[in-house]
């Protein structure tokens, strides 16, 4: 609206022809409807907020957009301060001639368009988003108010550094800044509050980008000024109990926080790069990571068994697949469910990534020499009646488990093989004689994580026909993935889910276990069996529209 052009209805602008055939254009370009669409799914495809501001966007005869798919111009950007658009929740979209597009949420607030006009000497058209949305791209193009306070305190604070003391005094007085320990700790608490499994500081050639791993995606939040780099990573350095001065080498380091009463762990690592020094921090939070056996995603059928293999006095039972397919949580699962068992229960981990109270968990230490084996000698005389190892690694801790199980204890344990039958020669390859693991091994679970999809954007999903052809689907059977909208923070991806293969080694299939036999054919046996293959299993799961067939041919294994 321009400054000064009011009309008798609020918040109708007056409109440049050509700035509005440009904005037509990228919405139409930004627009992606589903192929087919259910009555139940349009009347979820909105959020509440979305339909009340569309609904005011066409009373005023507006446009409406949504920001998340609009192709921002930092010259544009420019044109408003940063301050004044977090204050008022606006962002400019397009300059034409003499008008600025801007995207606000408040169309009808004319001192906001007389302030516009002056601060930018343009006549200003409107249109219409959701507060979340301005708020978003507020955040991620300008930066949050932290990092204004960040930069105001370092400003003219620095001088050359003589020496390597010097340095190090530096860096430990930038990152004891209030303003350098407020944005650290807002970054940390804003990840765990949307249930970011990792932390991604990189720095790139003229700003730093803040990255979330959400749902197994990586997730673009913000950027920030080069400048803070510098001690926001000190200050993360001394979260983690590293070298501040140490900037040519990389480094790990871990420390524990508090949010809400809940412990969470942070395993940070930090490595330089041509940009600057770049970080990673793990968040391993207890009250997210921990699930019970019936959140596993088990079939009736499947979950029958696996209670049942649990719930054993003595035997091996191991979960295998590569690292982050969700090992952790199913053995901790596992684990709940011993444990009502009223029974002893002892791990062995590297790293304790969960603590469980009631369990007594013991925690590696290669540096002292305190490795799985040796731990595992120890424990057996703490009379335990259930083991976890948190990985077979080597034959001799193979063997110490295998003997454990032998004399009556429950041995639970992950072991990096691709699928469930390649577990058994594995072991048979690590030197276990056959005779030995026939008599104790109970089943072996394979697992992979995919994503699962947005249940309030589904659209058809385009698949290549390499897939299909790959997967043996025909042609016209339809697939399902999530579009993107404000229920899933644009991904198309509501969380993650496990595809699995469950073996359960039965008096037939351990007459097959011998020296040289292949995986395959213990595959085969299982499968005839009744074992459901993670293959089949996944495409079960995007035949109910639970995941889309791309995930299937990404975790396939056959």
């Amino acid at each position: 609206m321009s400054a000064g052009e009011k009309s008798s209805t609020a918040g109708t602008a007056v409109r440049d022809d050509s700035l509005t055939d440009a904005l037509d254009a990228a919405l139409k370009a930004t627009k992606k409807m589903p192929l087919e669409q259910t009555v139940e799914e349009a009347e979820v495809k909105h959020s509440a907020d979305e339909r009340s501001q569309r609904s005011l966007a066409e009373r005023l005869s507006l446009p409406f957009i949504r920001l998340h798919d609009y192709p921002f111009d930092e010259t544009v950007l420019s044109l408003i301060p940063a301050e004044f658009a977090r204050n008022h929740d606006v962002i400019p979209l397009r300059v034409n001639k003499t008008h600025l597009l801007v995207a606000l949420a408040s169309p009808m607030d004319m001192d906001l368009f007389q302030t516009l006009n002056f601060i930018t000497g343009y006549s200003i058209d409107v249109t219409v988003a959701t507060r979340a949305d301005v708020q978003w791209a507020v955040r991620k193009f300008y930066g949050a108010r932290d990092d204004e306070l960040a930069l105001e305190s370092l400003n003219g604070r620095a001088h050359p550094l003589k020496d390597a003391a010097d340095l190090h005094d530096e860096m430990m007085r930038l990152s004891s800044e209030k303003p350098i320990v407020r944005l650290v700790a807002n970054i940390i608490v804003d990840a765990i509050e949307r249930r970011a499994s990792d932390i991604h500081i990189k720095p790139r050639d003229k700003n730093v980008e803040l990255i979330y791993r959400m749902d197994g995606v990586l997730t673009n939040i913000r950027f920030f000024s080069k400048t803070l780099l510098a001690a926001v990573v000190s200050r993360i350095k001394i979260l983690g109990g590293m070298n501040i001065a140490e900037r040519r080498l990389p480094q790990d380091g871990r420390c524990c926080v508090k949010h809400k009463n809940n412990p969470v762990d942070l395993r940070i690592s930090i490595m330089p790069t041509v940009e600057g020094e770049s970080v990673v921090i793990r968040l391993l939070n207890a009250q997210v990571g921990l699930k019970a056996v019936s959140e596993l995603g088990f079939s009736d059928h499947d979950q029958t068994i696996f209670l049942d293999l649990l719930n054993k006095s003595n035997g091996i039972f191991l979960v295998t697949g590569p690292t982050g397919s969700g090992k952790s949580t199913t053995l901790y699962a596992a684990l709940a469910e011993v444990q009502k068992q009223n029974v002893n229960i002892l791990t062995v981990e590297d790293p304790v990534e969960y603590h469980m109270d009631g369990i007594q968990q013991i925690q590696i230490n290669h540096t002292t020499g305190y490795t799985f084996a040796r731990a595992l000698r120890n424990i057996l005389r703490h009379d335990p009646d259930v083991i976890l190892v948190g990985e077979i690694r080597d034959e001799e801790t193979g063997k110490i488990a295998v003997e454990s199980a032998l004399t009556g204890h429950l041995v639970l344990s992950t072991l990096h093989t691709n699928d469930a039958a390649g577990a058994v020669t594995r072991l048979l390859e690590m030197g276990i004689e056959p005779y030995l693991l026939t008599g104790c091994l109970l089943g072996v679970l394979a697992q992979r994580l995919v994503k699962r999809n947005c249940r309030h954007c589904l659209e058809k999903e385009p698949v290549d026909p390499l897939i299909r052809h790959a997967l043996n689907v025909s042609d016209d059977e339809p697939f399902y993935r999530g579009r993107g909208c404000e229920h899933c923070n644009h991904t198309g991806v509501a969380g993650r889910m496990a595809v699995y293969e469950l073996l359960e080694v039965s008096d037939s299939l351990r007459k097959f276990i011998h020296v040289d036999i292949t995986s395959g054919e213990i595959h085969e046996q299982a499968v005839k069996e009744g074992m459901v293959s993670l293959t089949d299993n996944a495409m079960t799961r995007a035949r109910s529209r639970e995941i889309s067939l791309g995930e299937v041919y990404r975790v396939r294994l056959d």
